[in-house]
């Protein structure tokens, strides 16, 4: 009987242990079931896409994958995103975006994606253009390095087909001269979006379409609305400056709509001896958003060390500068802002574990910096 009894237990043990080794499989298990370059299930919302001007803000490109829920359950993994042209490849200068976790898919607007084309690839012709998306599952273990496990996909982008048309600005804002001191807009997508950021003097100004004619040009309609008028009448206004100071200027040409906003700064610098920069060197300008212009970017490596704005180029004590509100502060923490000269010369500190490459957003209207680790 006892005998019996013994040999029932060492039964239910060993299943119970076969069954504990069957939810533990060993890593090179896990991968072996899949390959190495599809391994997540990736897709794009579409094949073909043409950019359309009138929808700039509007979803044009939905990417989404499944994560690796598997490997999941035994180890922790991270996931990267990467878009570039598909005729290059991926070459390591092109950076990764780490996921937030939980997150599976992006999103692309029309705008977003016509930036990509122009601004950052610098493709300036109307072709259609393929594009190369990739996520990146990095299996994260103590114990081994784990080759990352990734897919790609592609799809095919048509850009905004505009011809470039220039435009100018002229007025007693900018002083004396009339015409003959005609300011150009920056032609930010060819035939349809202009910005301009400078100083401007109280007094009004119109907006011609050649260089050195006053019209045709574009005047004050409705609200925000522009009104292109041939020659001047007796209901012609232009576009008012209620006094002096530094301005953006957005001009929608397609819609016929403007935007007029005062900004605290024309331009703002980044550096400090945690960039590539240092402090001898000219800084680094952030890039202002075109629909949101107390916003600016710079995406840049950082090292262990310090860092903090300028507002012109360079870091002497008469500069006025944007700095943490405490010494030492943290990158991760210390986003509120001041603006002050060199005393007390408070800065970031980047630590050696933090290293890497970043975004980093500073908001002026807010007073507020955000450092987001790129890899």
């Amino acid at each position: 009987m006892m005998k019996s009894l013994l040999t029932i237990l060492l039964a239910v043990f060993c299943l119970i242990g076969c069954r504990d080794e069957a939810v533990s499989p060993e890593i090179e298990d896990l991968i072996g079931e899949y390959r190495e370059d599809d391994a997540i299930r990736l897709e794009v919302s579409s094949r073909f896409i043409e950019l359309d001007p009138l929808k700039r803000r509007d979803q044009a490109l939905l990417v989404t994958w499944e994560p690796l829920t598997d490997i999941e359950q035994q180890y922790s993994v991270k996931y990267l995103f990467k878009i570039y042209l598909t005729e290059n490849g991926f070459p390591t200068s092109v950076v990764s975006e780490v996921l937030p976790e939980g997150m599976n898919y992006k999103v692309f607007t029309h705008q977003e994606l016509e930036n990509l084309i122009r601004r950052v690839w610098g493709r300036q012709d109307n072709q259609d253009v393929s594009v190369s998306i990739r996520v990146i599952a990095q299996i994260i273990s103590e114990e081994k390095f784990i080759k990352p496990l990734y897919a790609t996909q592609e799809f095919v982008v048509r850009p905004f087909n505009l011809e470039p048309a220039p435009m100018f600005m002229y007025g007693d804002v900018f002083g004396t001269g009339g015409i003959s001191n005609m300011i150009a807009l920056e032609e930010y997508s060819a035939g349809e979006i202009y910005i301009w950021r400078g100083k401007l003097l109280q007094g009004t100004f119109k907006i011609a379409q050649k260089l050195g004619e006053e019209y045709p040009a574009y005047v004050k309609g409705e609200g925000d609305h522009m009104e292109l008028i041939e020659a001047p009448n007796a209901d012609t206004k232009g576009f008012t400056i209620p006094h002096d100071g530094n301005y953006r200027i957005l001009v929608d040409r397609l819609n016929e709509k403007i935007s007029m906003e005062e900004v605290p700064h024309l331009e703002l610098y980044f550096g400090g001896s945690a960039t590539p920069t240092a402090f001898n060197q000219p800084p680094k300008p952030l890039v202002w958003d075109v629909y949101k212009p107390h916003i600016g970017t710079i995406t840049t490596d950082l090292s262990a060390g310090e860092c903090k704005f300028s507002t012109e180029l360079n870091f002497s004590g008469g500069t006025l500068q944007l700095r943490p509100r405490k010494p030492d502060a943290s990158i991760v923490s210390d986003i509120d802002i001041i603006a002050s000269n060199n005393n007390p010369d408070w800065k970031w500190r980047v630590q050696a574990n933090q290293a890497g490459t970043y975004r980093i957003t500073l908001d002026v209207k807010s007073m507020k910096v955000q450092f987001l680790k790129l890899n």
